[in-house]
């Protein structure tokens, strides 16, 4: 029973949850087994770490059931059924923290009722709520929609000949809410095809482009603020699009949930990546300001919880501008909100990467040999380091070996963009060539690293052939 999808769920319940869904499943509204109310009791008595010798079926049958013998089907039907009303339970309370959908639903049944008082009074609490809040993203334009979308099936039911601005209006709002989530859906689709190896199919976003160019977008900060993101995704020249995207995320990224800012962020910063490993060196400090940003404002967190790539990113960009003291900090400061999980991965590998910055290079290669390859970009990152230790110590035999090793493992990995694969590529190939030493070549070497548009650590290439 330990690994069931019951137990699976109630570990995620905070303290409160699980005094709260005592209540839920006690109500005779939901539930009227009073088996499922002792069965709660029980493992309630015993949350949140379930200890394995208690949820095993057999003790688990004998403390609600003393004296009976152990039924097998008996137990697996509590189960299903307090796994449902859990799940009911969860669902019911991301429902009721929705702004102003449980008040929708309710003006919705006023009008199957037709009862107008209680309609017109609900409406007005509604009204009231939404205008408060302060968030103004994707959700806030769906919202509004819903409510001129009712108001305007309430007008309908009194059966009069005149002017309804309503249906203006919850059009209006429809359009804001298309427009938002499309925006929303074509970055993230062209960000991921220049990431992954994937095709994604896109419609109509000639025309909503041509559209928006006579929107006032100031108005609609979101719409703004994706838009402008599509556009350095899509233009060739993406700078100026990429400034007034800064202004924009400074000036409105209050007036949107940590999730959306999060989301804004990132698909800002993998641009400013891509510049880098495109040469433009400019966004390196670009980079390294946003992801500061991002984490002193805590739009970068996810519950509470710093990713690690968004840890290592930071401390990349850090030590790439020289900052080792504040990149030092940064780690001892940070390392707390990294998840337990992958905190001693993460602490291994940048650290590694402070050391080698620092040029000790036994620190970093032992540190490395700790490192878990649990995510393609970890074991990429890690096995350039790798060869740039060995190349520094004049291990060459052992850099020839890797070389050829990171050649056949880049090949293999369907899951790697190409324009990924080029960047590491033509790295191996460059350092190949600088390892070998030929003088009358150096020039022309050097002109490669400078000119290739795909390269990982260009300035490290150009600093040893030099």
């Amino acid at each position: 029973m330990y690994n069931s999808k019951l137990i699976e769920l109630l570990s995620t319940f905070s303290t409160s949850e699980l005094r709260e869904f005592k209540d839920f499943v006690s109500s005779p509204f939901f539930n009227k087994n009073e088996e499922l109310v002792l069965f709660y009791h029980y493992l309630k008595k015993i949350a949140p770490d379930f200890p394995v010798k208690k949820v095993r079926r057999e003790a688990v049958y004998a403390a609600l059931f003393k004296g009976k013998k152990y039924d097998e089907k008996h137990l697996n039907y509590l189960m299903s059924f307090l796994l449902k009303l859990a799940e009911q339970y969860i669902g019911f309370s991301k429902y009721r923290t929705q702004g102003i959908l449980p008040e929708y639903h309710i003006l919705s049944s006023c009008l199957d009722r037709q009862l107008n008082k209680h309609y017109q009074n609900i409406f007005q609490k509604a009204r009231k709520k939404l205008d408060a809040n302060p968030l103004r993203g994707t959700e806030h334009y769906y919202q509004n929609y819903l409510l001129y979308q009712v108001e305007d099936q309430q007008f309908g039911l009194q059966k009069v000949r005149r002017y309804d601005a309503n249906i203006q209006k919850a059009a209006n709002q429809l359009d804001l809410f298309y427009l938002n989530q499309k925006l929303k859906y074509a970055c993230e689709m062209l960000d991921r095809e220049k990431t992954l190896s994937v095709n994604y199919q896109q419609s109509m976003l000639k025309e909503i482009a041509l559209y928006l160019e006579s929107l006032d977008m100031e108005s609609s900060p979101a719409i703004a603020i994706y838009y402008h993101i599509y556009l350095t995704l899509t233009e060739e020249n993406g700078d100026p699009y990429f400034e007034r995207l800064k202004a924009l995320l400074n000036k409105y990224t209050y007036r949107f949930s940590q999730f959306e800012v999060k989301e804004m962020y990132l698909l800002a910063l993998n641009f400013c990546i891509r510049k880098v490993r495109e040469k433009d060196d400019r966004y390196v400090l670009e980079a390294f300001t946003l992801f500061k940003n991002g984490i002193e404002n805590k739009s970068l967190y996810e519950n509470n919880l710093l990713s690690p790539w968004t840890f290592k990113n930071t401390i990349k960009l850090g030590l790439r501008l020289k900052q080792f003291d504040w990149t030092e900090n940064f780690i001892k400061n940070y390392k707390d909100d990294l998840d337990e999980e992958t905190r001693d991965n993460a602490l291994n590998y940048n650290l590694a990467d402070l050391y080698y910055y620092k040029k000790d290079f036994e620190k970093a290669q032992n540190l490395l040999q700790r490192v878990e390859f649990s995510d393609v970009f970890y074991a990429l990152s890690s096995k350039v380091m790798l060869l740039k230790i060995y190349f520094e110590k004049k291990e060459d035999e052992a850099l020839y070996n890797l070389l050829n090793s990171f050649k056949v493992y880049l090949r293999r990995n369907k899951l790697i963009s190409n324009n990924v694969k080029k960047t590491y590529m033509n790295f191996i190939s460059l350092l190949n060539q600088i390892s070998k030493n030929q003088p009358l070549q150096k020039e022309a070497i050097q002109q490669k690293i400078i000119n290739t548009e795909l390269l990982t650590d260009r300035k490290w290439l150009l600093e040893i052939i030099a």
